[in-house]
């Protein structure tokens, strides 16, 4: 067995989850016990009512996403600091750029701001008129993991309840690029407590072996995390490379 890291324990107070492709948790249940049910689902827009028109126009798709699934559980749980994290962050915003400079030559500064790594964190804040502390990570494979991590940091450091945001846009198919996509876009937000309910442990070696059946390096670990909640496993075991992760639900 490769040594442990780190392990740490929370209790989720509220959470929801919004995807392009499913309308409604029925949908997301139905997802959790076969993941192709997705597959021939057509996109789907939040409507984000509670947004003017103007500020709906801006947000890109995964913004959208994250105001859908976090607005109501920010409401129900104020003052909670924020951790966004993602892997694709504004990319498909940033391809779009690099078109429009190869035409134009130039680029709007808000169309720029708004391809930032962090312009969807920065956009929540502005939407929310939230001043409280927030942190953005551009995060690799175990991305659920490592938010879930920093989270349960700040809970250490005696806040009593943080908001995840989790989020990823897959770049879009017309970029001919080798690149590896999530299924689709999504969006999960979790209000974390301090508890017992879940621990996550983390374990790494470099000599770590290559066993058959392993769990492939995809980087959505948060529609994972989504699956784990909804199909109530016990706990659930990913490898990345020389890392380990054991997902447990506990009592």
């Amino acid at each position: 067995m490769p040594p442990i890291i780190c392990r740490f324990h929370f209790d989720i107070a509220d959470w929801r989850v919004s995807g392009s492709k499913m309308r409604d948790m029925a949908q997301w249940a139905k997802w959790a016990e076969c993941p192709d049910f997705a597959d021939g689902l057509p996109d789907v827009r939040p409507e984000l009512p509670f947004l003017p028109a103007m500020q709906r126009r801006r947000l890109s798709k995964a913004a959208r996403l994250v105001c859908d699934a976090a607005w109501d559980i920010a409401s129900a749980h104020p003052g909670s600091p924020v951790v966004y994290a993602s892997h694709d962050g504004e990319m498909a915003r940033s391809f779009d750029l690099w078109l429009e400079l190869l035409k134009s030559h130039t680029v709007s500064p808000t169309s720029f701001g708004l391809s930032v790594h962090n312009a969807t964190a920065g956009q929540w804040s502005i939407l929310r008129q939230d001043m409280g502390e927030q942190t953005a990570l551009a995060v690799c494979a175990d991305g659920v993991e490592t938010a879930l991590a920093e989270a349960a940091s700040l809970l250490e450091e005696g806040c009593g309840s943080v908001l995840v945001l989790v989020a990823d846009d897959p770049l879009p198919e017309g970029y001919t690029v080798s690149a590896t996509r999530a299924p689709f876009a999504y969006a999960l937000a979790m209000v974390l407590t301090k508890g017992t309910r879940y621990s996550l442990t983390l374990s790494a070696s470099d000599d770590m072996p290559s066993e058959a059946g392993m769990l492939p390096e995809a980087y959505w670990s948060g529609l994972e995390w989504v699956r784990f909640l909804l199909n109530g496993s016990r706990e659930c075991r990913r490898v990345y490379r020389n890392r380990e992760w054991l997902w447990q639900r506990n009592g």
